[in-house]
């Protein structure tokens, strides 16, 4: 059962509360931290973007068209629909011989705000590239290109592309694919039901990847470098990816989800981090995920320092005034798990 994670106060009093399932897993895939269910199941959404990108890098299509690190962390992206977003993804669909037309993402506005008024002020109708499961899905077109199957229905559950991706989920989160569970996602291809210690344990190995075949190594590293080097095309301006790194010197390769998942591994320890709100509300994330690497001893008192504002922000009202705040109101569990 989830545990109380966050209060929102007002006036000094608690308003509102939020609570949270955690897992911290090591590569191994012990759970090392946790609170509330580790076991919880939930959705990924897509923080399980870099374990649908590694088919990409294992199928050699990464290599064969010569993509850069920065390509390599936007095929992992759910980006802001920036300006250098929109023109990596456009780079990328060119020199695989595709067209926006072939993503099968849908189109939205971009979900950085002033990338959206800037497009509306001009006159200019959002398209699939500003979606932001673009690069993602870019990197399932390079996959269905290097396989040498069409790109039509390379979203649904029967193409080789996406039973390639349901492979590489079950290699990293140790999970049988016959026991899978799927939904459809917000970008049309299938989302991973999975408990959120194997979420972590993925994540662990991907930044610790030394129990894996020598392909699955190198493919690992690859992509964990990139997102670590390029959070902000892996996520966006204002977001807690870049936030993070910008406070750590890079330590981490973070990604979040939809419905407030939001995952992280940390190379030097060779640990994995998942977090579930219970509420799916995003706002709490950044006091869960910041709390529980203080709890961890993840983060030197610099760091802290540097984060301290984003874990518990002040709460201002429309006329700047301060209202109240978001805090943190738990600690991590450790030790054996009953």
């Amino acid at each position: 059962m989830s545990e109380l994670a966050v209060e929102i106060t007002r006036g000094g009093h608690v308003e509102s509360r939020a609570y949270a399932d955690v897992a911290v897993v090591d590569s191994l895939g012990h759970i090392r931290y946790w609170l509330g269910d580790p076991q919880r199941p939930t959705f990924w959404r897509s923080s399980a973007k870099p374990f649908q990108a590694l088919p990409v890098v294992l199928a050699g299509g990464t290599s064969q068209y010569h993509f850069t690190t920065e390509e390599v962390a936007m095929i992992c992206a759910s980006h802001g629909g920036e300006p250098e977003h929109v023109k990596t993804v456009a780079g990328l669909l060119s020199r695989i011989g595709a067209t926006p037309e072939d993503l099968a993402c849908g189109v939205h506005a971009p979900s950085y705000g002033p990338a959206a008024h800037d497009l509306e002020a001009k006159g200019i109708a959002p398209s699939p590239l500003h979606n932001n499961c673009s690069g993602k899905h870019t990197g399932m077109l390079t996959l269905a290109k290097v396989l040498g199957v069409p790109f039509e229905g390379y979203e649904n559950p029967s193409h080789l592309v996406q039973q390639k991706i349901r492979e590489s989920i079950a290699k990293m989160t140790g999970v049988d694919q016959s026991a899978l569970q799927t939904g459809i996602d917000g970008c049309s291809v299938p989302t991973f039901f999975l408990p959120l210690a194997r979420m972590a344990y993925a994540y662990a190995r991907l930044v610790d990847p030394r129990g894996l075949e020598e392909p699955w190594q190198v493919g690992s590293t690859l992509i964990a470098e990139a997102m670590r080097l390029h959070p902000y095309l892996v996520s966006g301006t204002g977001r807690l990816e870049v936030t993070l790194a910008e406070a750590t010197a890079h330590r981490f390769v973070a990604k979040g989800g939809a419905e407030a998942v939001f995952c992280l591994g940390i190379p030097e320890r060779g640990l994995g981090l998942a977090v579930k709100m219970d509420d799916g509300m995003s706002r709490t994330v950044p006091t869960v995920v910041i709390q529980a690497l203080r709890d961890m001893g993840a983060l030197s008192d610099s760091e802290m320092a540097a984060l301290t504002d984003v874990m518990a922000p002040i709460l201002r009202n429309h006329r700047g005034v301060e209202v109240g705040q978001i805090r943190p109101a738990f600690h991590l569990h450790s030790g054996k798990l009953a």
